[in-house]
């Protein structure tokens, strides 16, 4: 028999008596950096903490739901950054261009002694699922989401590396599909180049006026990639060196290779939420909303409360002082953040309609 969620639940995935369901999610939060930091012009050095965090997905899907079964295509893009203020001073002392880095064997000159790491993941998946929903009992609900993914397009970063007063030493390591950002080259292939799997595991208990939920999301999921190309490059401010004959010799500050046709395991980033609500009468609830992803989390509580046919929540999401606002009919659910633009830390916004 199907359920008749409250659709003003967050993450409710529980049938509320609709045949088909069309979902689109934009979530995104840095913990310092701007989202267009490395497309600004740096007249001086980002204002950066040690450690630098961004997390971002665009996803949507479209499902038909048949009591409790849901088989559905979906699309994303999810990124997962983590650099430190070493990177920020490298980068900003190599003009962000790789080329001068090439050359820049006095770098460590020109920036503070500090470590050097940086970090990037990003991945296109897209494909279809299965999710099947355990009605436990009355109030407890189990969903198990199987995804089969296929992607055409990654990005895997690695940089590691220190400077002292006397030296810079580092590497890199990058493996894409088709677009090379640091060289500005692209290979174009037709098709999916990857397959992979995806999990999802969520659980709602609601009982009376109390409603929580638990969700995570892409657990034990991996791409697994036949044919991506891999850049690497070794740094030494050491070029000076004395050969077997005696003799001081000159070698370059970066030497790199590529190798094609690489296969490459990569693992999706791993994200989750949790959701609050208590409802004190039909027409008024308190809630808080929690999302944890990239060693990132964010507190949003909210009031919801209704206005003849539709629900309306008023949010604040305290790390990053905004306001959010949503609304929720039978059949369409919206929400916002009030700074929606890609100056803020935080993107975000939602809308499902069923029918």
């Amino acid at each position: 028999m199907p359920l008749h969620a409250l659709s003003h639940y967050s993450y409710d995935f529980r049938d509320i008596n609709a045949t088909v369901n069309f979902t689109i999610n934009l979530d995104a939060k840095s913990n310092k950096l701007p989202f267009n930091i490395f497309d600004q012009e740096w007249k001086e050095v980002p204002v950066a903490q040690k450690s630098n965090r961004a997390f971002g997905q665009v996803y949507t899907d479209v499902y038909v739901d048949y009591e409790g079964l849901k088989i559905g295509v979906f699309g994303e893009k999810i990124a997962e950054v983590e650099i430190n203020d070493g990177f920020i001073d490298l980068w900003y002392s190599a003009q962000k261009d790789f080329l001068q880095l090439l050359v820049s064997k006095d770098i460590y000159k020109t920036i503070e002694p500090n470590s050097i790491k940086g970090e990037a993941n990003y991945c296109n998946p897209y494909g279809l699922y299965l999710q099947k929903v355990f009605a436990l009992n009355s109030s407890n609900f189990l969903s198990v989401k199987l995804k089969l993914n296929y992607a055409d397009e990654m990005q895997y970063i690695k940089v590691n590396g220190y400077t002292n007063s006397e030296k810079f030493s580092g590497s890199l390591d990058y493996v894409y599909a088709q677009e090379n950002y640091i060289s500005n080259t692209n290979n174009k292939r037709q098709g999916p180049m990857a397959i992979g799997y995806g999990v999802d595991i969520e659980y709602i208990y609601n009982r009376d006026k109390l409603y929580v939920y638990l969700g995570a999301y892409n657990l034990a999921s991996s791409m697994y990639w036949s044919n991506v190309t891999h850049m690497h490059y070794d740094f030494d401010s050491e070029v000076i060196y004395k050969g077997d004959d005696g003799y001081n010799h000159y070698k370059p500050f970066g030497v790199g290779n590529y190798k094609y046709n690489q296969s490459f395991r990569q693992k999706l980033p791993v994200y989750y939420k949790a959701s609050l609500n208590y409802e004190f009468y039909d027409s008024f609830a308190l809630g808080n909303n929690f999302k944890l992803y990239n060693q990132m989390y964010s507190n949003e509580p909210h009031v919801n409360f209704k206005i003849y046919n539709g629900r309306y929540k008023l949010g604040y999401q305290i790390e990053d002082n905004i306001f959010l606002f949503g609304t929720y009919f039978r059949n369409v659910n919206f929400e916002v953040a009030n700074k929606f633009g890609l100056e803020d830390n935080v993107l975000q916004a939602n809308i499902k309609l069923s029918f």
